[in-house]
């Protein structure tokens, strides 16, 4: 859900595009095509089939660990990864078919919001290994939660860039401007709102280590260091895509060059994800000796079995 705020943003834009060709009266074969007005560039096809190869290698790796274990709970991860390598497949057909709106929208819109997914794993993998192997206690919120709280935080976010996104079509330019300034605000919230994930997994770690435990030499270690790497990418991820629309909406330093986006965005996270399909959590969800699965947990998220 965290990246459905820019569904709108995007839509509006594609909309602008699309008015413009329609209104303009200069040739077909003068005019720039769709995908040179929305990003200034052609995307690479060679690039667009790489990731779309390496993104597709991932989820298989991730379909086969979550089907070995079991580990039903974790489906949102190879969903979104999947996700993500469609999008590139379609990136390497809107190289060749530059005017095409069919193509275009559904490329931006599953690159874009394929990241929701990874970001629900984490918050759910949170709240299973804090029940799992540590404590309650160790949370500052309630752990069977925590996928519930920050799900809502995005929805909230996204619910203020739709209102910021409706005043970016208005006639009037200082209600434009004023859209434009809420829909970085609800930008800038989802960023703080990952930020605040990652102050709760560190404060878990502190807390383990002030009751004398090193969390980094227990079996379960491997999941703290995974959280806090593949959410310091996916926050890397969402700075980029805030500064991005903030230097203007397709025609910005950042979103007019293409190198951007490979190392900013989509590497970043292909790099979190092939975390996820070398050490896969269940191996390393293993219950303390005085933790077992709260059956709260169990009824919010069945089949809690690791």
């Amino acid at each position: 859900m965290a990246r459905l705020g820019y569904v709108v943003p995007i839509a509006l834009f594609v909309s602008s595009v699309a008015a413009q060709a329609t209104s303009t009266t200069t040739s077909a074969t003068t005019s720039p095509p769709l995908v040179q007005q929305a990003y200034n560039y052609v995307p690479n096809k060679a690039a667009a089939g790489i990731f779309a190869a390496l993104y597709g290698i991932v989820t298989l790796i991730i379909f086969l660990r979550l089907f070995a274990t079991r580990a039903w709970w974790g489906l949102c991860l190879p969903i979104g990864s999947a996700v993500m390598t469609a999008g590139f497949c379609i990136r390497i057909a809107l190289s060749t078919y530059q005017n095409s709106m069919a193509i275009f929208l559904p490329e931006q819109l599953f690159i874009i919001l394929s990241p929701a997914a990874f970001l629900a794993f984490n918050y759910i993998l949170y709240g299973r290994f804090v029940l799992t192997c540590a404590d309650r206690r160790h949370s500052l919120i309630k752990p069977e939660r925590t996928a519930r709280y920050f799900v809502l935080s995005d929805v909230f976010t996204f619910i203020i860039q739709g209102a910021g996104g409706s005043m970016l079509i208005s006639t009037n330019s200082n209600t434009a401007k004023v859209g434009l300034y809420v829909i970085l605000a609800g930008l800038g919230l989802q960023t703080l709102s990952l930020a605040f994930y990652m102050l709760l997994v560190y404060h878990a770690y502190s807390s383990l280590k002030r009751d004398g435990i090193k969390p980094f030499a227990q079996p379960w270690g491997m999941i703290l260091k995974i959280l806090f790497f593949t959410s310091a990418l996916l926050l890397l991820r969402c700075t980029y895509r805030t500064v991005e629309f903030g230097q203007g909406l397709g025609h910005g330093y950042l979103a007019t060059h293409e190198v951007f986006f490979y190392v900013l965005d989509s590497l970043p996270l292909l790099i979190g994800v092939s975390t996820y399909a070398i050490y896969w959590p269940t191996q390393y969800l293993l219950p303390s000796p005085a933790n077992t699965p709260s059956e709260e947990m169990s009824t919010v998220i069945p089949q809690y079995n690791v």
